[in-house]
């Protein structure tokens, strides 16, 4: 048996996220599919976590075992010759029984796209439209609150009961505007359900005067779901990297 670890991008447009859910329209499903058609067995494509409808990759990662006898570099083009074109495997590489691609992660980065200029119907599948006037100043003024080791309870989907741990660290978010796009990138280990999507929301706001950038604090540590009732549109957000312990 051999471990496979596999760096993806793709276009999440028309799929309803990585996770298989018996629909067969994920990312998950549509890559065993094309492995199975390759080897004639059935694999288990483990990421380094889930992606929702409309969210897209640069930099998704997952491995796979196999009894099937490809080098790493006959893999990439086996499998790349059966995708759609809006999936595409950047690298695969052969490794150790002691990778995993979702408990071996060392830290993630996920991109969020803002339209700031006018709408634009090329990009509507690939980017947040604003329709607003953004003070971005007071945007990156909020977000130091939300640098570092926090319970994330009030920005994130995931349920209490199922979820008790939803401590997080954020280790950075950056802001950089290419013409008329704003990027917010936020780094860390690791992210609970729709969290990004939830800050950008509420960051946006910020931006819009709608909200002081010290009630982004006080929604912090309120810890409760019923505080944050934004969030923001999947198309706007990137899976970017995934880098792992070397160990």
């Amino acid at each position: 048996m051999k471990r496979f670890k596999c760096i993806v991008s793709y276009d999440g447009s028309n799929y309803i996220g990585w996770q298989s859910q018996n629909k067969n329209n994920s990312i998950q499903e549509i890559i065993e599919g094309v492995i199975k058609r390759v080897s004639n067995e059935e694999v288990n494509a483990v990421a380094a976590g889930r992606t929702d409808a409309k969210v897209h990759a640069y930099g998704q990662v997952f491995h796979f075992d196999t009894t099937f006898y490809l080098d790493a570099n006959r893999w990439r083009m086996a499998i790349n010759g059966y995708l759609p074109k809006d999936i595409f495997l950047r690298s695969v590489e052969e490794v150790d029984d002691n990778f995993h691609a979702r408990f071996s992660v060392k830290e993630k980065q996920y991109d969020y796209l803002i339209n700031l200029g006018e709408y634009d119907v090329c990009n509507v599948n690939y980017m947040y439209q604003c329709r607003h006037k953004l003070d971005i100043e007071k945007m990156k003024e909020a977000s130091l609150y939300l640098i570092g080791v926090h319970d994330f309870s009030s920005f994130c989907a995931n349920s209490i009961e199922k979820f008790p741990n939803q401590v997080r660290e954020v280790k950075e978010i950056r802001f950089t505007v290419e013409k008329n796009t704003l990027r917010l990138s936020y780094i860390g280990k690791g992210f609970l359900r729709y969290m990004v999507r939830m800050l950008t929301a509420t960051l946006i706001e910020v931006g819009r005067g709608r909200l002081e950038p010290v009630q982004v604090k006080e929604m912090l540590e309120a810890r409760s779901k019923d505080v944050c009732r934004l969030n923001a549109e999947p198309q706007g957000l990137y899976l970017m990297r995934i880098d792992y312990d070397t160990k």
